[in-house]
């Protein structure tokens, strides 16, 4: 029950670090200092009541226990000096995290031996047995038990102010009994940790992970409890389990009043209430699906020994936030017209005030590039019917947050880019002149039927606004779920065409005209560039909103990740789609599975692939 009392130090950094924008601040701060004297009573209440000096080592060693988790606790935002300044040196060793433990695990092992001779010394016995006598411990051996007996020739009442009776034997020792203990402990603790863990990357981790924390110690007792009574009614119950030596002392008159007012259970649930509400986070996870260890825990490594207060108080508290109804609003206002305006190449950031980072600034913003030149009506249906579906997926994920006001951590911005290769042939009016050819009359022609096919209605979308541009002429479409859609039509007499130059294309005009010539300060464009992604697709692609989350899933998971493709199916049938099966699982499941493991994958399928803004500017 004592180690619902491990959570003073965190109790306390977390009452402290509270700022003054939080809601129900005064409300909050009457519970925490609850919760931080609840704490403190499990210290001192046994050492007052046994009136034993030893047990006064229970205060320090709780004390000492509980700081192992103050770097949860801390704010770098804190109204304290002393909290923000533990808050920046929190941030500092994010970047030196498994270093610091590499040392410090070596460190522990020695403390703990150097402490466990120090202490066999203080006891009087001599510490040189700890290593002369191990491999004995080991193996067939004696061992001398005092064993306690009471005169029963009184009534019960007296039964425990009568005389005792200690006799010293030697009894056979089970020595596999201390390695058992030892595989249970480690093994369960293992297992729990990764587990809970695996709990947090799926997100379910309200049932399947905050409960059974918070749980776990109430188990326990009450299955001791039980364990106990059963022991006290058959003192023979246990004795092929668990020698008897080694069995809890059970009283000989066992009720459950005598637990509750005896054994302190009364205040052990003021302090089983303090620890919820210490580790109330755990309830309220913010981090994406298959976050990393780093996203979910303070530090890499668990206690063994402490394994339910491990995971509570380690699992972090400074998630990263959801997007918020104000956040969308935010980017229709700086969205304007970013199709005329063109701003100067001299414009600097630096030239600007530089402001903070804002909230809006880490939404995923997703651009589908895709490249057509001559595909028929039923490869274009197959594309404009994929990007109909992420049109409704965006509609659907913008109101759900923006009117009903929920919390939606996979919400992204979608534009959808086409580039037509060799779209313009000589007018048929004057071969001075030229004119859209038969294969963009056709993607005009098509997009109303994909529209209806997805919708399971008859639509008709306005007609596209048509501007010049330096490279021949752009048509801008609003879907029905109010995303763009902007197909590039490419005079081969004007810009180089084919498949290689288009993809230059969209990478300097997405990245290089729509993002690095915002007038916003570097900060803000390296925080949209982390979170701008271009999917390529091809103009015969078919797929579903759910492949491009699940990808955005793997770069939300790291930072680092500069792309990350699927894997493609051929559809059709015969002895050439045959084919392709065989090579498309060859390269996916041999060639880029080798890759992935050995390095990175080097040649990502231009037919859908999510990329990484960032990744494309860096210069390597």
């Amino acid at each position: 029950m004592l180690t619902n009392c491990l959570c003073l130090i965190p109790g306390i950094f977390g009452l402290l670090s509270r700022t003054k924008q939080e809601h129900k601040r005064f409300f909050k701060y009457i519970i925490d200092l609850i919760a931080i004297t609840c704490q403190i009573t499990g210290f001192v209440l046994w050492p007052l009541l046994e009136n034993r000096p030893k047990l006064w080592l229970i205060p320090i060693a709780c004390v000492a226990i509980s700081c192992g988790w103050w770097e949860n606790y801390v704010c770098s935002q804190s109204n304290i000096k002393f909290i923000r300044a533990l808050g920046k040196i929190k941030d500092s060793m994010r970047f030196t995290r498994y270093f610091n433990c590499m040392f410090l695990s070596i460190w522990k092992i020695i403390l703990f031996a150097c402490s466990m001779f120090v202490i066999y010394w203080i006891h009087g016995d001599d510490p040189s047995n700890l290593l002369s006598l191990f491999k004995d411990g080991f193996g067939p051996h004696k061992i001398s038990v005092d064993e306690v007996g009471s005169s029963l020739a009184v009534p019960l009442p007296d039964l425990l102010k009568s005389s005792q009776i200690t006799d010293s034997i030697d009894i056979e020792s089970s020595y596999y009994t201390v390695i058992y203990v030892m595989l249970i402990q480690v093994l369960s603790a293992y297992f729990c940790y990764i587990f809970g863990k695996f709990a947090c990357k799926i997100l379910i981790q309200g049932f399947s992970y905050s409960f059974p924390v918070n749980l776990t110690i109430p188990i326990v007792v009450s299955a001791l409890i039980a364990a106990c009574g059963i022991r006290i009614g058959d003192p023979c119950f246990f004795h092929d389990t668990i020698p008897d030596y080694l069995f809890f002392e059970s009283p000989t008159v066992f009720r459950l009043d005598d637990f509750i007012s005896k054994q302190m259970a009364w205040i052990w649930i003021l302090w089983l209430l303090s620890q919820t509400w210490i580790t109330l986070h755990i309830w309220t996870p913010k981090c994406e699906r298959l976050a990393t260890t780093e996203k979910l825990f303070v530090n890499p490594m668990y206690s063994g020994v402490l394994i339910d207060q491990s995971m509570a108080l380690n699992r972090r508290r400074d998630d990263q936030a959801d997007v918020k109804t104000e956040d969308l609003a935010e980017i229709e206002k700086e969205k304007g017209d970013e199709y005329y305006e063109t701003i100067s190449v001299h414009t600097d950031g630096s030239a600007i005030q530089k402001p903070s980072i804002k909230s809006s600034d880490h939404i995923t913003r997703i651009y589908a590039c895709a490249t057509m030149w001559h595909e028929t009506k039923d490869e274009m249906m197959e594309f404009l019917k994929s990007i109909m579906r992420m049109d409704e997926d965006q509609c659907a994920r913008r109101v759900a947050q923006k009117y009903l006001r929920i919390v939606d951590p996979d919400y992204y911005e979608f534009e959808t880019h086409i580039f037509f290769d060799d779209a313009f042939e000589i007018s048929d009016h004057s071969d001075d002149d030229t004119q859209v050819n038969r294969f963009v009359k056709l993607l005009v022609a098509t997009l109303d039927e994909a529209a209806s096919d997805i919708h399971q209605t008859t639509i008709r979308l306005r007609p596209p606004k048509k501007y010049p541009a330096p490279y021949g002429g752009r048509l801008v479409w609003t879907l029905p779920g109010k995303t763009k859609m902007i197909a590039h039509l490419k005079d081969k007499d004007r810009i180089r065409h084919r498949k290689r130059w288009s993809q230059v294309m969209y990478m300097y005009y997405l990245l290089g005209h729509r993002l690095m010539e915002l007038p916003i300060s570097v900060d803000r464009k390296d925080v949209m560039a982390e979170n701008t992604y271009l999917l390529t697709l091809d103009g015969d692609i078919d797929f579903k909103p759910l492949a491009v989350t699940l990808l955005v899933d793997l770069m939300k998971k790291n930072k680092n990740l500069g792309a990350a493709c699927g894997r493609i199916h051929p559809v059709g049938s015969g002895p050439m789609v045959w084919y392709q099966m065989f090579e498309y699982a060859i390269g996916h499941w041999l060639q880029k599975a080798t890759e992935h493991m050995i390095g990175c994958v080097l040649c990502s399928p231009g037919c859908f692939s999510l990329f990484r803004g960032k990744g494309l500017m860096d210069v390597t």
